[in-house]
């Protein structure tokens, strides 16, 4: 029997039941991972736990937990479908010796785990939906390679693992090796000689590709994939059903037959532009040549419809839905903007992506027409806005109004 008083200054938060049962299974020796390699030789211990906040105590049996393997992979998909790869799990047990050093032997388990399968038989994880316990952590905190002596986890090396990314929280995997030299708090392995380790670690990076070449590795590639395309057409309906509800909701009209729909991004500005251009070719006082949105300002334009380009002067026009007081272009080269609607006022100032401003100017012609200009008094150019809801209904008289049966 043994009794400790004042450990930790006596500091009681981190005594909680969930936590300590958490470090006794994944960091002590009743955690420890030998059974999987047939070492029963503690396998008849149990552990007593009670936690400072618990008021019964928890028989703990011997051994890391260790979820059971999951069934056929066409079964697991008929039952989760898209949620199949978080479900599965598959386990491959290595034993071997090191190359430079035969006389060195070490055991490996890595076992292919879904976050489901996870979440099973691991109350400390964190996600969305679950008040996990104090001291919880997430999959990727906790989860993929461990490098253990005395089949006791000492010191995670995910960087050990090859490839990108996070393929390491796929993986609840160790590997024990008697010969390593620990740290006087058994917290690291860097006093063991570095051809031990180098080996060690080639050891892992041929049990790594073996698995990832393995059936049990193409099974989870293939649920992903399945599952990947599933979800996708789930998404495409998905989307499908909310833009046709969408589309009921939105405001049209029809002008000289065509029915025009009231634009809720920049493509619906164009869309309605190119439009109104075939059907009032003086609307707009200039042609589009070339539209490409993958950089910089959208169109490239002309002055006018029937003098040839290479005649033309040509210069950039961008379109927006919305018109705000951050501009996300230069204002060099730009002759106008075209958007459906505008929150900036007159007098308000406008910034370029290079700091420069300019001061929204609203103006009324002699039809009491109003115009938009981007104003700066040294520049003699003013970049016309045409802020089509307000510049159709007095150029035209088009209102756009509820979409109904007709």
């Amino acid at each position: 029997h043994i009794s400790i008083y004042g450990y930790n200054n006596n500091s009681m938060e981190l005594f909680t039941h969930s936590v300590i049962k958490d470090y006794v299974l994944w960091f002590t020796k009743h955690g420890s991972i030998e059974r999987e390699f047939n070492v029963f030789d503690n396998s008849d211990v149990n552990l007593l736990l009670k936690g400072l906040d618990s008021s019964e105590s928890e028989s703990i049996t011997h051994g890391h937990i260790f979820p059971p393997e999951s069934n056929n992979i066409n079964e697991l998909f008929s039952e989760y479908i898209v949620k199949a790869p978080d479900y599965y799990c598959k386990r491959v047990i290595n034993r071997g010796q090191l190359k430079n050093r035969p006389d060195i032997h070490y055991d490996a388990i890595f076992s292919i785990e879904g976050n489901r399968v996870k979440h099973g038989y691991n109350d400390m994880v964190r996600r969305g939906g679950y008040q996990a316990p104090v001291g919880a952590y997430t999959v990727q905190e906790r989860y993929g390679l461990w490098i253990c002596k005395d089949y006791i986890p000492i010191q995670r090396v995910n960087e050990w693992i090859p490839g990108k990314g996070y393929e390491y929280t796929k993986l609840h995997a160790f590997i024990n090796c008697q010969n390593l030299s620990l740290t006087a708090n058994r917290g690291s392995i860097d006093n063991t000689p570095s051809e031990i380790l180098k080996d060690l670690k080639n050891a892992v990076k041929n049990i790594y590709e073996k698995i990832i070449g393995s059936d049990e590795w193409s099974e989870m590639e293939w649920l992903e994939q399945e599952a990947s395309g599933y979800r996708t057409a789930e998404k495409e309906k998905s989307d499908y059903d909310w833009r046709i509800k969408k589309i009921k909701r939105r405001n049209t009209t029809i002008y000289k037959g065509v029915g025009l729909i009231e634009p809720e991004r920049e493509s619906g500005v164009l869309s309605i532009f190119i439009q109104l251009s075939l059907l009032e070719k003086e609307l707009f006082p200039f042609e589009i040549v070339d539209y490409d949105t993958h950089v910089g300002i959208d169109v490239i334009a002309k002055g006018d419809i029937d003098t040839p380009i290479y005649q033309s002067k040509l210069y950039y026009v961008e379109f927006k839905n919305i018109l705000t007081g951050a501009f996300n272009h230069s204002f060099d080269n730009l002759h106008a903007i075209v958007c459906w609607t505008t929150s900036i006022k007159n007098g308000d100032v406008v910034h370029d992506v290079k700091g420069k401003k300019r001061v929204m100017k609203i103006v009324k012609n002699e039809n009491c027409e109003r115009k938009f200009f981007l104003d700066e008094r040294t520049d003699p150019h003013r970049i016309q806005v045409y802020v089509l809801k307000d510049y159709l209904k007095e150029k035209l008289n088009i209102e756009f109004t509820p979409n109904n049966s007709e």
